[in-house]
């Protein structure tokens, strides 16, 4: 990854959220030492998004609202925070989740590990640009530049509610079960 983010060290945000670093570490904050397969012994899998692609996500054609988490391995919020999407999309199989990774492919191995140990089957994507900050800024509204960040999108592309930092379950349900489009 090439500049990401340096300007948002000064930014006021959630003591559950970190900023997107110029240098990530390359090594994630989970147990990377297990065998990159998922709990059924499948490997585990990204699919690659660029810029349109992540648009074309993000308007969310479907028929069912879709959560979408951007989040990193580095990030101790993000990590602590999947058994979030895990519990909640068993629980709301209605909805579709997508884990958006934005450490493009420098740390892909260590992704598609933890992925395997943590991510719980959901979809997973790999934001593969260069500059993730940039791609996100242009296609995430009011990007915070900070993750982890989660957006409840209504089918047609409407934001129902949006996390800046990490959330809870109930925080989720709450907003799965919203009526309709809203800030948070």
């Amino acid at each position: 990854m090439l500049l990401l983010l340096t300007a948002c060290a000064g930014l006021n945000r959630p003591p559950s959220a970190e900023p997107i670093p110029a240098d990530p570490v390359a090594e994630p904050t989970a147990d990377a030492g297990h065998d990159g397969s998922n709990d059924d012994g499948e490997p585990a899998g990204m699919t690659a998004l660029d810029e349109a692609a992540l648009g074309a996500l993000l308007a969310n054609p479907g028929a069912e609202p879709l959560v979408v988490n951007f989040w990193a391995t580095w990030c101790g919020p993000c990590v602590r925070e999947m058994g979030v999407f895990r519990d909640v999309a068993a629980e709301h199989t209605s909805v579709r989740f997508a884990l958006v990774n934005v450490e493009g492919t420098r740390n892909e191995a260590a992704v598609l590990r933890f992925l395997s140990n943590e991510g719980g089957g959901l979809p997973a994507f790999n934001l593969t640009s260069a500059d993730a900050s940039g791609v996100l800024s242009r296609t995430v509204p009011a990007w915070p530049n900070l993750i982890p960040v989660t957006l409840v999108i209504e089918p047609g592309g409407a934001i129902r509610t949006r996390f800046d930092g990490a959330l809870d379950a109930p925080a989720l349900r709450e907003a799965l079960a919203g009526p309709g489009p809203s800030g948070r």
